[in-house]
């Protein structure tokens, strides 16, 4: 998969930004060092820095244009390369371990969630928010169109590893003392059908883009437009509400 466009991610930053918000506001530590798993252009981060002054805070991505845009964007905070779970005896040990819509992106979370916890100090939280991807209806049109034959050369592009809520508590009560989990489903305001495309185009969609020729995007686009016209109402106002539903949750050392 080609490299992440911090451009395209940004042009919702306020929206992409509100979960880490809404999940900063459940830690109950006091945190001395910080990890920011997939940082992303550092908005997360700068959250972090703004509720945790006094803390020393590292952010992580696998991605160099984030990272770039990262340092130009908050040069008094620190950003490292770092691909999880391989790399993570690159970095060291902290009190808070966040990470905001990233992990669904890496694999095997029965594995993963015990190597975060080991990096944590005793007493320190692992923080996490998730996209539902399986409860979204963007992906459920989405699968709908890569099952019709024209586009079936996409339907073995896996790259979301989402396990349910009650599978991914399973996996955290064994490993930690307290688990807090919760959902939220946000309603972002999009001006179209096309902005919701827009949006997923700097996030969800870009595995399946990359797999297409230029022509072959449009196409695949338009395809996906005509379909989303049927499932996403126009409001009275002419605009569109896409429901973007989340998990969180913290797990304590």
């Amino acid at each position: 998969m080609k490299d992440w466009n911090s451009n395209q991610y940004a042009k919702f930053e306020k929206e992409r930004t509100q979960p880490s918000v809404d999940l900063i506001h459940r830690i109950h530590i006091s945190p001395k060092l910080i990890l920011d798993i997939g940082c992303g252009p550092g908005n997360s981060t700068k959250q972090l820095s703004a509720s945790f002054s006094a803390a020393d805070i590292l952010g992580i991505d696998s991605s160099d244009n984030m990272l770039d845009k990262a340092r130009c964007s908050y040069p008094y905070l620190k950003f490292q390369k770092c691909v999880i779970p391989v790399e993570l005896d690159r970095i060291g040990t902290f009190d808070l371990i966040f990470s905001n819509a990233c992990l669904h992106w890496v694999a095997d979370h029965q594995s993963l969630f015990p190597k975060l916890m080991d990096k944590l100090h005793p007493g320190g939280m692992l923080a996490v928010q998730m996209p539902l991807v399986q409860n979204a209806v963007f992906y459920r049109v989405l699968e709908e169109l890569i099952a019709e034959d024209k586009w079936k050369r996409l339907r073995d592009i896996h790259v979301f590893h989402n396990q349910s809520p009650d599978k991914t508590y399973d996996i955290l009560s064994g490993i930690s003392k307290e688990v807090t989990m919760w959902d939220t489903t946000y309603y972002h305001i999009m001006p179209s059908h096309g902005s919701i495309i827009d949006w997923y185009k700097g996030s969800g969609l870009r595995p399946y883009l990359d797999a297409l020729s230029k022509a072959e995007e449009a196409e695949f686009l338009c395809d996906l437009l005509r379909r989303m016209k049927n499932r996403f109402p126009v409001q009275s106002d002419n605009s569109i509400i896409l429901k973007m539903p989340r998990l969180f949750f913290t797990a304590m050392k």
